[in-house]
């Protein structure tokens, strides 16, 4: 992963999460960016190197997804006072539909076996 390039998507991060630029709140952001990366490489089947400019923005919405359901990790659902939610544990369906254009297909090869 380009270091230089995830430094620049965690300042956009935090601005666009209007937090304070303050050690502690650029290593909470560059943890959920580098996982939202991981996850959306491991959707993709791509490698590390293989991180291409449009999927650092499906990354950043992971991210802000994280952040926004932090406090509330192994819940499903919840309701408080006639207010009900319900919270995913996997990629949004938007976000994967658009990342489906992204993904890498596996190559198998099939021999003929000799007579």
């Amino acid at each position: 992963m380009d270091d230089e390039k995830l430094e620049s998507e965690v300042t956009r991060l935090i601005n666009d999460l209007e937090l304070d630029n303050n050690e502690k709140n650029i290593k909470k952001v560059s943890g959920l960016l580098e996982d939202a990366i991981i996850i959306v490489l491991d959707f993709c089947n791509r490698d590390d190197n293989q991180m291409v400019g449009p999927l650092y923005q499906y990354a950043r919405k992971l991210a802000v997804i994280s952040y926004n359901l932090e406090g509330s990790e192994g819940e499903t659902s919840r309701s408080e006072g006639g207010v009900s939610q319900s919270f995913s544990d996997d990629i949004p369906l938007s976000i994967k539909n658009s990342l489906k254009r992204y993904r890498l297909g596996k190559v198998v090869s099939w021999y003929a076996t000799e007579k």
